[in-house]
């Protein structure tokens, strides 16, 4: 592709090499120096760890034939700065894919928990009523039957163009995407075209990287800017959360769609129940009601249920269409899911990870069952702070504790446990470093009527350590501590 075709829609500061340009064919694009080849462009990002202008040289070397950056760099090669490289780096990778955005509607589901469950729900809808549907977020991307394999919950610039690419090739016109707050600061979805903004809820996570709480809202705040600039925009905002009331009340120029369950809202939901089988509520949109049944457990499944209805509402969905698919969806891997082995104790693994996200768990938990018994650690290299207010949480709303490894990257898994302890105050737990025995030690202690909470990990199949990462399984390893249990006990 020309470069000049590459470089629309990006702000370039200056071109040194100027005289070239017209003739400058490239073949590819880099972020990674190492994976530079002949006639590739690569695009020097700054992250929090290392700064690609160090590796410009590197690049060079390898077959790239341009540069482009934010620094003022000297050498004797074809250079484009810009002012922001990640901006760039979206705009150019859609120019490489022919900016397949363009040609597709994207509903972005932002917020601290929820966004994975949201998803695949407003996904399962939307083709149920026929429309044929991609999906991207922690679990991966689904580009109709089509299953692939991603790094983050939200792609990065080059990989999120090319799935974008391949779902315009397959006829995908609409695709429904978790993104994150760190996305959104890095603008890795810049040049997506977003028809669609729903916010589930905003609590502590992620201050490792935002710093603050207004720095991490206003990143996902940014998405709701972007849904703005469209005409026909459809916001869906959770009224019961703060930070949705901060949202409805900057943007209420766009009329949003509010839900919740406390405050007076558009979608919303009353007579609740909750059972281990899952829920049921009185859906109400405006003055009309509804009867919904669901698999999925807990209060938190109402509000996502509730931001899936609000977007299909939005765009005229039929609701009985919604209800049903609503009846016969099952919880999502790794989310409140539950391992029904026949034993005679409940089972539950969710990717609780933050404070809030732990604590709306165990109350579920709490519903269900007689004794709440939790494993849980937390990850290394994230946000210190929270991990106090978890240990706190899981001894005050659990009657007992197995405190373990999570992911402890480079940091001592005791030193985590340590930070862990630092927030108990009650004598309800035991530390347990092996994640493998926390596990096997709480399936063994449970009585009947016990409800097992297996939290942190929820659909991940690793364990990263500061030297190697293993494959690890919360799932596979209650399956197997439950099934010899069950076989002791014959």
């Amino acid at each position: 592709m020309k470069l000049l075709k590459l470089l629309e829609n990006v702000e370039v500061i200056d071109i040194r090499g100027i005289e070239r340009l017209n003739e400058v064919e490239i073949d590819g694009i880099s972020s990674n120096s190492k994976n530079v080849k002949k006639n590739y462009m690569f695009i020097a990002l700054k992250g929090e760890k290392f700064d690609g202008h160090s590796f410009i040289e590197e690049a060079l070397r390898n077959g790239a034939i341009v540069a482009l950056g934010e620094e003022d760099i000297v050498g004797d090669f074809l250079y484009i700065r810009v002012s922001n490289s990640k901006r760039a780096y979206a705009f150019i990778s859609s120019n490489l894919y022919g900016n397949p955005f363009r040609h597709i509607k994207t509903v972005g589901v932002t917020g601290t928990n929820g966004k994975t469950t949201t998803v695949n729900l407003i996904g399962k809808i939307l083709e149920a009523s026929g429309e044929k549907i991609g999906v991207i977020g922690t679990l991966g991307a689904r580009l109709g039957s089509e299953v692939l394999s991603t790094q983050f919950t939200t792609p990065e610039q080059l990989l999120l163009a090319e799935l974008y690419g391949r779902a315009r090739l397959l006829g995908i016109k609409r695709i429904v995407m978790e993104v994150s707050s760190h996305a959104l600061a890095q603008h890795r979805v810049d040049a997506v075209y977003f028809d669609g903004g729903i916010f589930t809820n905003l609590t502590q996570d992620h201050l490792d990287f935002h710093r603050d709480m207004e720095s991490y809202f206003n990143a996902k705040r940014r998405l709701f800017e972007m849904v703005s600039e469209v005409e026909t925009g459809i916001m869906v905002i959770n009224v019961d959360d703060p930070y949705g009331k901060r949202l409805i009340k900057e943007f209420w120029e766009k009329y949003p769609i509010t839900y919740g369950i406390k405050e007076e809202a558009i979608i919303t939901a009353r007579n609740i129940e909750t059972s281990v089988d899952g829920l049921s509520f009185d859906l109400i949109v405006e003055d009309k009601r509804f009867k919904v049944q669901s698999k999925l457990l807990g209060e938190i499944n109402v509000y996502n249920i509730l931001s899936a209805i609000g977007y299909c509402y939005g765009v005229g969905v039929p609701m009985d269409i919604a209800l049903q698919v609503i009846c016969e969806f099952r919880p999502v891997r790794g989310r409140l899911e539950r391992i029904d082995l026949g034993q005679s104790f409940q089972v539950l693994i969710d990717y609780a990870h933050t404070p809030d996200a732990l604590e709306r768990i165990l109350k579920v938990a709490k519903s269900l069952g007689k004794r709440v018994i939790t494993v849980f650690g937390c990850g290394g290299d994230r946000d210190k702070t929270k991990r106090p207010i978890m240990g706190d949480i899981a001894t005050r709303l659990s009657d007992f504790v197995i405190i373990t490894s999570d992911n402890p990257r480079s940091e001592d898994p005791i030193r985590i446990i340590e930070d862990i302890i630092s927030g108990v105050k009650r004598n309800n737990y035991i530390i347990q470093e092996d994640r493998k025995e926390a596990i096997n030690y709480a399936v063994n202690m449970a009585e009947p009527g016990d409800v097992v909470v297996i939290a942190g990990k929820g659909h991940e199949t690793y364990q990263i350590f500061k030297d190697i990462t293993i494959h690890f399984d919360d799932r596979e390893v209650a399956i197997d501590a439950i099934k010899r249990r069950i076989n002791d006990n014959q």
